[in-house]
């Protein structure tokens, strides 16, 4: 019984070194810089750790990163990717970006250090296509992050090296769909429209700063780059 054997699981425990625990005890490292990060799964692609619930395991989850290191094949450097995004350090997400886009020379043999292959694929013997999906989903999760109840904006852009751009049709969370357009590194507004949800209190998230709309299936809804609606109209009356 899943309900039952929930409570029992141990809880994330910080270890003497100061990383996130990997097993219920602290054992020593058999292979430190191993590929795969298990024990951080709760911070991504779950949820049972964020940000705002679990301030005091940031750090630790941090340490732990920096100990496995930032080699590792496709699927692994695309979900460090995707950790840096959710622990808001834009910095290491981007130069993971960098890590795992440099080409694998033609014909040379690769080990699990990574890269790309010429043809596109991430670099792993062998071959595992998600590394490359993963790639695109620590993009989007670096640009937007979400819950059913409050969607993140921007929150890892590398502001000095992508200072402008959009991205349309991000989905998120709670059946939405965001566009965002940003300008000398800042939000200058979010587009957003709901096909099924029924009125409800979404929460923004940017900056910093944090903005409450009652949203409901049907409209579409702009947002300025300090929060605020400056627009809604409804998904049938337009082309975006």
């Amino acid at each position: 019984n899943i309900k039952e054997a929930l409570p029992r699981l141990p809880q994330n425990t910080i270890a003497e070194d100061q990383t996130l625990m990997e097993w219920a005890q602290d054992f020593k490292d058999t292979e430190v810089t191993h590929r795969h990060l298990s024990h951080l799964f709760g911070l991504y692609p779950g949820h049972t750790i964020t940000m705002q619930r679990n301030p005091e395991i940031r750090e630790a989850i941090s340490n732990s990163l920096h100990k496995r290191g930032e080699d590792g094949p496709g699927w692994s450097s695309t979900w460090k990717m995707a950790l840096w995004a959710r622990l808001l350090n834009s910095q290491n997400a981007y130069r993971m970006i960098l890590k795992l886009i440099t080409l694998v020379p033609p014909g040379e043999k690769v080990g699990f250090e990574g890269g790309l292959y010429t043809n596109l694929w991430t670099a792993h013997p062998p071959f595992q296509i998600d590394g490359n999906f993963g790639f695109s989903a620590a993009i989007a999760e670096m640009l937007l992050q979400s819950t059913p109840t409050d969607l993140h904006l921007l929150p890892a852009l590398p502001r000095d090296k992508w200072p402008e751009g959009c991205v349309k049709g991000l989905r998120a969370r709670g059946d939405t769909t965001v566009s965002i357009f940003w300008e000398k590194g800042e939000l200058q507004e979010a587009v957003l429209w709901f096909n099924n949800r029924n009125s409800s209190v979404l929460r923004l998230h940017y900056g910093g700063q944090v903005a409450e709309a009652t949203v409901e299936a049907g409209n579409v809804y702009r947002f300025n780059g300090v929060l605020q609606c400056v627009e809604t109209w409804p998904l049938d009356k337009c082309a975006f």
